[in-house]
């Protein structure tokens, strides 16, 4: 199991980074909705598609990590206790 978190820590670490800077790189003139300045919607409407998508990446990796760390926890708790 602590194999599978980590894969899926890393995993998800490395596609939340690629997220971050395909965003950076190909939606850097985009606009907050509340702007006056115009601009198409198609390039908004994909920048927050990718940009929802690397936060849930993101969150996948914290809660991973944050499961990796318990189940590190417990298991030296469990050696300590059993001697």
């Amino acid at each position: 199991m602590k194999r599978r978190l980590t894969l899926l820590f890393v995993g998800s670490a490395i596609f939340s980074l690629t997220l971050v800077l395909f965003y950076n790189w190909f939606f850097p003139d985009v606009l907050p909705l509340a702007s006056t300045e115009p601009q198409s919607i198609w390039r908004f409407e994909a920048a927050f598609v990718v940009t929802s998508i690397a936060w849930i990446a993101a969150s996948v990796s914290a809660l991973s990590a944050v499961g990796l760390l318990l189940l590190h926890y417990s298991r030296r708790h469990a050696d300590i206790e059993g001697r």
